[in-house]
């Protein structure tokens, strides 16, 4: 008589291919040989799909909201299913950087409108993203603000529901109350107003169906207009005849929760004509009631730090996100621009016979003097089918905090840290009669650290860990806006990404443009190339440059 079969306790899959007779998912993702639902609620997946890339046999759409601008409001979900899509068809205020998280593989489609040019009717989305998941494919709607807010989100998902096609709804941050907040202004308040109401813009106020509609609103203790610019004079008029109080105080954000953010403020009365003064355009929101005079105690984002300068950010592809996030963090805006990329050594024999010496015990030290450095030797370890324990009796230097959190990040602690985050340091700080001493570098390091490791007794062994390969060609809108006065700062956080941004740009910035170095050898590189440095970081670490451009911002304020 044949027994039931239990669970495998390590959750391994059955070796035979039979279903888990609790109904769990298969831990490796396969699909049930029975045909059963996952109960996870995932779709069933297609057998025969390409390998790391599994396809729905049944398409699901996700509509998807992106928040309001700021790539931080982006929600979890959001950001998840974004690197899950096989096609992103996506609007056009989307927060920087979002629709490049998409997988390489994935059909990105620019549905974004404007007033005078509309990429795809609306009928079209909805049919191209029925179509697509029909397909048996991902399809991720990506929305600005909330979908159900104005963003026609309802409509996509009817035509969903109609074709029989399974939808996810991802709610998403609505600028309605995103864009006030970040002005300073609450959508209520105890003493000031209990209510709040949403409304377009679009809608004619003229129209002889609307004045039942303003008449209700100008009741209402908050109001805020979205899509709205356009007739903002039109709108005041309306909730003034309506009955509400020209003295009402009125404010419109401009792009709010972005570092290009503008606030203007004004009465009921005057508020239009106060934003045409200031050239006020679209994306914008309107808020209207006694919540706007809290701005004068409330607002903050403007109150940051770097809040209205612009900083390009040329880095390698991989590593410009965590430095773009700090410089949002204090109000700058980020612009990166790769200039250089690291690519693996044309071959990688050299590192992995310092791999197999490595595992062996013929080192005493392994010296890392970049994240990348880490990364690459990490790479090579794993790939000998090996782990943290290769490096066996060898002590371990950094250069500084971020190559010191990547090797914690690897389960390894490092024994040399110098006080200052250089490779001068580092050698200074070596001690005398090292032995053997492995090096794990870029193609082009400054030969400097060998050379003191040398003069301490010991022996270097340089090996090519990886390669910084500069770009021959800047990025078009970046230059245009480097050109044009747009951009305050490029800050270099290697000697390597001054080379890289000289190549494709053809030369130092324009005049106007200051210069931020994350230390002595990358100001040097800098000086080298005719660029006169305004901020050199004490900490040479990413929050040290930024402290320092944030120090010299201080010290000499952007001009009104």
């Amino acid at each position: 008589m044949s027994q039931a079969r239990r669970p495998d306790p390590a959750g391994r899959p059955d070796p035979e291919g039979r279903p888990d007779p609790e109904g769990r998912p298969d831990p490796a993702g396969r699909p049930d040989p029975a045909g059963r639902p996952d109960p996870a609620g995932r779709p069933d997946l297609e057998a025969g799909a390409p390998p790391g890339r599994t396809a729905a046999r049944t398409g699901i759409v996700h509509l998807v909201g992106a928040g309001p601008g700021d790539p931080g409001l982006v929600t979890v979900r959001a950001l998840e299913l974004v690197g899950q899509a096989d096609v992103l068809v996506y609007d056009r205020l989307i927060p920087p950087g979002l629709v490049e998280a998409a997988p390489g593989g994935c059909e990105r489609v620019d549905a974004g409108k404007l007033p005078d040019r509309h990429p795809l009717a609306q009928a079209e989305i909805n049919a191209l993203v029925v179509d697509r998941a029909r397909a048996g494919r991902r399809v991720v709607r990506l929305k600005g603000g909330d979908p159900f807010v104005f963003g026609r989100g309802a409509e996509e998902a009817e035509a969903c529901a109609e074709a029989g096609v399974p939808f996810e709804v991802v709610p998403g941050v609505s600028s309605a109350v995103a864009a006030p907040a970040y002005a300073g202004i609450p959508a209520t308040h105890r003493d000031l107003s209990s209510t709040f109401a949403v409304v377009t813009g679009h809608e004619d106020p003229a129209g002889e169906a609307a004045g039942a509609r303003w008449a209700a609103l100008a009741r209402v203790g908050t109001v805020c207009v979205l899509m709205g610019v356009g007739r903002l004079a039109a709108i005041a008029a309306r909730l003034i005849e309506a009955g509400r109080d020209p003295g009402t105080p009125a404010a419109v954000v401009e792009q709010g929760t972005t570092p290009a953010q503008r606030v203007v403020r004004a009465t009921l009365a005057t508020i239009a004509e106060e934003a045409v003064r200031a050239g006020v355009r679209a994306p914008a929101v309107i808020v209207i009631g006694e919540v706007v005079a809290m701005r004068d105690r409330l607002a903050w984002y403007e109150n940051r730090p770097l809040s209205g300068q612009t900083v390009l950010v040329p880095r390698t592809r991989e590593q410009a996100s965590s430095f773009s996030a700090l410089l949002r963090e204090r109000g700058a805006e980020p612009l990166e621009v790769p200039t250089i990329e690291v690519r693996p050594p044309e071959t990688t024999a050299e590192l992995d016979r310092a791999v197999g010496l490595l595992a062996a015990g013929a080192y005493d030290w392994v010296v890392l003097t970049s994240a990348n450095g880490v990364a690459a030797l990490r790479a090579r370890v794993e790939a000998a089918g090996l782990d943290a324990r290769a490096l066996g009796r060898a002590r371990v230097a950094a250069v500084g905090p971020a190559t010191e959190a990547q090797l914690r990040a690897w389960g390894i602690a490092a024994d040399l840290v110098p006080d200052v985050a250089t490779t001068a340091a580092l050698g200074e700080a070596f001690p005398d009669r090292p032995g053997r001493v492995l090096l794990p570098r870029a193609d082009l390091a400054n030969p400097e650290l060998s050379r003191a490791v040398a003069a301490k007794g010991g022996d270097p062994d340089d090996v090519v860990a990886y390669r910084t390969v500069p770009l021959d060609e800047m990025d078009l809108a970046a230059r245009k806006r480097l050109d044009g006065g747009e951009v305050d700062w490029v800050a270099f956080t290697a000697a390597s990404t001054v080379t890289g941004f000289v190549r494709a740009y053809g030369g130092p910035p324009p005049d106007g443009v200051r210069v931020a170095a994350i230390g002595p050898v990358t100001a040097g590189a800098a000086r080298a190339a005719g660029m006169r440095v305004a901020a050199e970081a004490r900490e040479h670490t990413i929050p040290g440059l930024v402290a320092a451009i944030e120090h010299a911002v201080a010290a000499r304020p952007p001009s009104p």
